[in-house]
């Protein structure tokens, strides 16, 4: 009987014991899993941070603009003849006037009742197209009612020409650079061909298929600033830079003319441009 009791107090103190020890290991995996967590928040912490720091806006004007745009302002003109205007004759038409008709008008020369003269180039010198922050648009030269659309028109160097047709008659396009031929080609109704204007200057444009009334000119320049005067031969020419520049001007007839005008903050500088007009037709 005494041998029983003491078995049975032995189990007791074994049971007792192993549960200690239990509790200890069960503290000390709970102690190891603790820290895991406690390290992957902490690490969770800086993943989160370290990205907000990386796509915040900065703060130095490093890498900002220049307040180009902030100052920039407009420049606003007129260009006019002086003397009595004739308006030139209608170009007579040689070829497909059954569908062109026997004239149409000529665009060479068009000046309104109060003087203003339409088609004049304007361009602001003293630029590099590379450090312009305008965006223009490529140009668009077309064959419609049997002439050039535009008649005169400005674009950047290095743009590309869009080259349409939308009469239902064969037309082709001539390009010359003083007598250099830039390219020649023909167009269909249906066909659309795109060509790179590579350097600066007047590009006269023929049509080559016996459409000798048919003209155009494309002043090509390395200025992001231009402007082709209005049927009132008004221009506007906006969000140019502060400064002093000369304002040159181009008309197919009556030749070239510059100014220096000034640009300053909210100050709008009105350019007035006067021809004396030719006393016959041209």
């Amino acid at each position: 009987m005494a041998d029983l009791e003491t078995a049975s107090a032995n189990c007791r103190l074994a049971r007792r014991q192993i549960k200690e020890k239990s509790g200890e290991a069960g503290n000390y995996f709970n102690s190891i899993h603790d820290s895991k967590m406690k390290s992957t928040i902490r690490l969770t912490l800086i993943l989160i941070v370290v990205p907000t720091y990386a796509f915040a806006e900065p703060s130095a004007p490093y890498h900002q603009e220049p307040t180009q745009v902030m100052t920039a302002g407009k420049i606003v003109g007129r260009v006019r003849g002086e003397g009595r205007y004739e308006r030139p004759a209608p170009l007579k038409v040689y070829k497909n006037r059954d569908f062109c008709g026997a004239t149409v008008p000529n665009e060479s020369f068009i000046v309104n009742p109060e003087g203003g003269l339409r088609n004049a180039v304007i361009i602001v010198l003293g630029f590099r197209r590379e450090k312009a922050e305008r965006q223009i648009k490529n140009p668009i030269l077309d064959n419609k009612n049997c002439a050039f659309v535009p008649h005169v028109q400005v674009a950047p160097v290095g743009s590309e020409l869009l080259l349409l047709n939308s009469d239902p008659i064969l037309h082709d396009v001539h390009a010359r650079l003083g007598s250099e031929t830039l390219f020649n080609v023909g167009l269909p109704t249906w066909r659309q061909v795109k060509k790179r204007l590579t350097r600066t200057g007047i590009v006269t444009i023929e049509c080559d298929v016996l459409h000798t009334w048919m003209s155009a000119h494309i002043v090509v320049t390395s200025s992001p600033y231009f402007a082709v005067t209005d049927e009132r031969g008004e221009f506007v020419i906006d969000r140019v830079p502060d400064g002093t520049y000369e304002i040159h001007v181009w008309h197919e007839k009556l030749g070239n003319q510059s100014k220096r005008v000034t640009v300053a903050g909210n100050r709008t500088p009105l350019v007035d441009f006067v021809y004396r007009l030719p006393r016959k037709d041209t």
